[in-house]
């Protein structure tokens, strides 16, 4: 009796793959492989609904793969999410999850602060020794946060007196040095810094064997490094701001088929039948889809006992925005607009060597005309990973695998493109692809033959500075 179970499951197995193989030949009959959801016979007796007994997910697998056989070009977004399978098992309709970063090591001082620094609440944004020499500076910084007592710091390339390794406040001549600085205190957004190098005060004074504070500029960029802590010490202040926990919901996307007994039993002058409202219905559910999982506005509506969510589109988690053009309709892109971009997207964000740039039609009408993208695009070719026709760009930052987004047009994004590292992508599914057949007969609803297809999911992103909106100038 355990061999022929077996044998029944391998054999509806092969059914299965072989079935849907031969329904791939065009688009309107591809979607006819959900019909097997429903447990249509097979060859042999056996049916897919006693396969999905043994083997739960081969079904579904199917279904997934019938809907990105539909238009893979239409919406690449969620072809690319099916071919790479960075999935997870949502185990309710909202998710809690982190959305992991890096502090950034780089800050500015507040330009706003007008004090001569000698105390916390007269903090300074600029400095001269001319008139007095200080050992320490109490500065106000744009990202306190991201700062801790015993932090290190640099500030480039300040213009020092005297001559490297002998720069003392009084001496003849000048060169240029970074001067290292650490943080003694912090109290909201003032810290306190005292430098470990650079300029001596002058020999004439109490600073004389004593580093002192060098002359900075308004908006000096500081470099934040390494913690210095003493022997002693056993512990540190920690970290807290990241990562943060947000929270994404998995929306209850659906599309349902019907045909009534009459409407198919009547004589078409076209081959139109079930299969082809399915491929319609399944089309149109990608596509609204794809702009919910892009666009979407997350959040909850609740109605008595009955709870409807919201999917919030990943463009709403990106906060790197590039521009391109000179702003009032202008759509040109320069060489140095075009390598900035490829910089500021691969350089300091520990993302991926590759990335995926979904762009619209006007975008990309927009790079052809930039030489050094021309001369570095590849031929449009299938990438069997991501599913989709590709066009890739090699650069010194990285490689960008360029993909048209059709839908960008008519969703207002014709001009704009989306910077995604897939690496740092996921698809949460709390109910994944399935087909449910409904009896409208038998319940006394409506003379009819239906089907329920549907998905509950959403998509997160991690680490995201690695992803980056690209838009023209206002």
């Amino acid at each position: 009796m355990k061999n022929r179970v077996v044998l029944t499951v391998v054999f509806a197995t092969v059914a299965i793959v072989l079935f849907v193989a031969g329904l791939f030949d065009c688009a309107s009959d591809t979607v006819a492989a959900f019909a097997l959801a429903a447990g249509i016979p097979l060859a042999g007796g056996a049916s897919v609904a006693a396969a999905d007994q043994y083997a739960p997910e081969l079904v579904k697998e199917d279904i997934s793969k019938s809907v990105v056989e539909m238009m893979p070009s239409r919406t690449p977004l969620d072809t690319i999410m099916r071919h790479i399978k960075h999935h997870v098992k949502a185990q309710s309709q909202k998710i809690g999850y982190y959305q992991a970063s890096y502090k950034p090591v780089t800050d500015k001082i507040d330009s706003t602060a007008d004090g001569t620094g000698a105390s916390q609440a007269t903090p300074a944004s600029s400095f001269t020794y001319k008139d007095t020499e200080m050992t320490r500076i109490f500065l106000q910084v744009e990202n306190p946060d991201i700062w801790r007592v015993h932090d290190t710091l640099l500030m480039r390339d300040l213009t020092l007196p005297g001559t490297l390794h002998h720069a003392t406040i009084g001496a003849a001549g000048t060169h240029r040095d970074d001067v290292m600085f650490y943080v003694l205190s912090k109290s909201g957004s003032v810290i306190e810094i005292v430098p470990v190098n650079g300029v001596r005060g002058s020999a004439a004074g109490d600073n004389g064997d004593k580093f002192v504070v060098p002359d900075f500029t308004s908006g000096c960029e500081l470099i934040r490094m390494g913690q210095a802590k003493s022997e002693l010490a056993i512990s540190t202040e920690p970290f807290s701001v990241y990562p943060s926990l947000s929270w994404q919901y998995c929306q209850n996307f659906m599309a349902q088929i019907e045909e009534s007994t009459f409407e198919r039993l009547t004589r078409k002058e076209a081959n139109w039948g079930f299969s082809n409202l399915e491929a319609v219905n399944v089309l149109s559910m990608k596509m609204e889809m794809e702009l919910s999982m892009l666009f979407g506005q997350g959040g909850e509506y609740i109605q008595g006992n009955d709870r409807t969510y919201f999917t919030r589109g990943i463009t709403r988690d990106i906060e790197t925005v590039l521009t391109y053009g000179s702003g009032s309709g202008d759509r040109t892109v320069t060489k140095e607009q075009y390598n900035g971009w490829l910089k500021e997207v691969f350089d300091g964000n520990n993302g991926s060597t590759n990335r995926l740039l979904l762009a619209g039609s006007g975008l990309i009408k927009s790079l052809s005309c930039v030489d050094e993208f021309q001369k570095n695009i590849a031929p449009l070719a299938k990438d069997n990973a991501l599913g989709v026709d590709v066009r890739k760009v090699q650069s010194y930052f990285g490689s960008l695998d360029i993909v048209l987004a059709p839908l960008f047009l008519e969703a207002g994004w014709e001009d704009c493109g989306l910077i995604l590292d897939l690496e740092h992508i996921t698809k949460h599914e709390f109910v994944p692809m399935s087909v449910t057949k409904l009896d409208l007969k038998k319940s006394g609803q409506k003379n009819a033959d239906a089907r329920v297809i549907q998905e509950v999911s959403a998509l997160t992103l991690r680490y995201p500075g690695c992803h980056a909106i690209i838009k023209p100038k206002a």
